[in-house]
C-alpha cells in the first residue's frame, strides 16, 4: 500500500484562507482530479 501526499503552500507556509484554498490554478486542479480519482482521500 502507497500512502502519498499532495500539497501546496503558499509564500509563509500557509495551506488556505478562510476554509478555502488561497489560490485557483485549472492546471492544478486537473492534476489533483487525475491523481486522486479512485482513490480515498483525507483532507483537513
Amino acid at each position: 500500500m502507497a500512502i502519498c501526499m499532495i500539497a501546496a503552500v503558499g509564500k509563509n507556509l500557509e495551506l488556505g484562507k478562510g476554509n478555502d484554498l488561497i489560490w485557483h490554478f485549472k492546471d492544478d486542479m486537473a492534476f489533483f482530479k487525475e491523481t486522486t480519482m479512485g482513490s480515498s482521500v483525507i483532507m483537513g
